[in-house]
């Protein structure tokens, strides 16, 4: 069954490719068009929301397959909790400046938004090379 599941994988990953790679040709090529910038921004929408699906469809049929460990889930959450409060925090006074493109004035939530996003990203990055480093020098090798 594990063989079949990876084989489906690898199958889906190729079209995904080939579909990403043609909209990337699309995208140089077709250098009159406005609406190619849309096209390849409404692909990357719908690969981060397959990623999603697919990385919550996965933990739960493994969950199923192997059985639920609570305690460690409640973990994960819980850091995942704790490093979006701590962006949250980081990135709390971006959601109050304004900024201009162009002509037209928008407000900081979309700049506080993407400053939280950024936030997320650098705090999970930093936590997982210390526990990178803490796993190394625990196990001594």
């Amino acid at each position: 069954m594990n063989g079949k599941l990876s084989n489906i994988g690898k199958w889906v990953f190729a079209v995904l490719a080939i579909i990403t790679v043609g909209l990337a040709v699309y995208f140089y090529l077709d250098l009159e068009s406005e609406a190619r910038t849309s096209v390849i921004l409404n692909w990357g929408y719908i690969l981060i929301i397959l990623g999603i699906v697919l990385a919550l469809v996965s933990a739960i049929f493994g969950g199923i397959v192997k059985g639920v460990n609570t305690k460690k889930i409640l973990i994960a959450i819980g850091a995942i909790v704790v490093i979006g409060v701590v962006a949250f925090i980081m990135a709390k006074g971006f959601f109050d400046i304004p900024y201009q493109a162009g002509d037209t004035l928008y407000s900081g939530k979309t700049h506080g938004l993407v400053e939280f996003g950024l936030d997320f990203f650098y705090v999970t990055l930093g936590v997982s090379i210390l526990t990178i480093l803490y796993s190394v020098i625990k196990s001594g090798k």
